[in-house]
């Protein structure tokens, strides 16, 4: 038998309480150094909360990303995002434009969104760990 490719996930990832997808989010980011976004023909998905805030959505893998571009986003594509790159051009340009960030949310839409500050400062404190 062999063993289980380390780099692949489970979809039940999906069913985690959206703190504890948050928390694999951290840990992913980390670990893979990147993220993954959704890209199509308009550009970098996003959607809107209910106080009409663009969030753009992040997944720790590209198996994860792909598992939700569907629906709307069914012409999509995961997109890998160096965690440098992430960090300090994205959620910086993100929280300037006012923009927040949806992580890991799952196919049903649920999901965790924060101010991307707060991501960075998260993130930042794992990676120094």
């Amino acid at each position: 038998m062999n063993a289980p490719d380390s780099n692949s996930v489970s979809l039940d990832l999906f069913t985690l309480p959206a703190d504890e997808r948050y928390a694999y989010f951290i840990r992913e980011a980390i670990a893979r150094d990147g993220v993954w976004a959704l890209q199509g023909p308009g550009g970098f998905v996003a959607f809107r909360d209910e106080d009409e805030r663009d969030c753009f959505p992040f997944w720790p893998s590209p198996e994860l990303a792909a598992a939700v571009a569907n629906d709307d986003w069914a012409d999509c594509r995961p997109e890998p995002l160096a965690l440098e790159v992430f960090m300090e051009r994205w959620l910086k340009g993100m929280a300037r434009d006012e923009r927040l960030v949806s992580v890991f949310p799952a196919v049903d839409g649920t999901g965790i969104v924060v101010e991307p500050l707060e991501l960075y400062e998260d993130l930042s404190q794992l990676k120094t760990r």
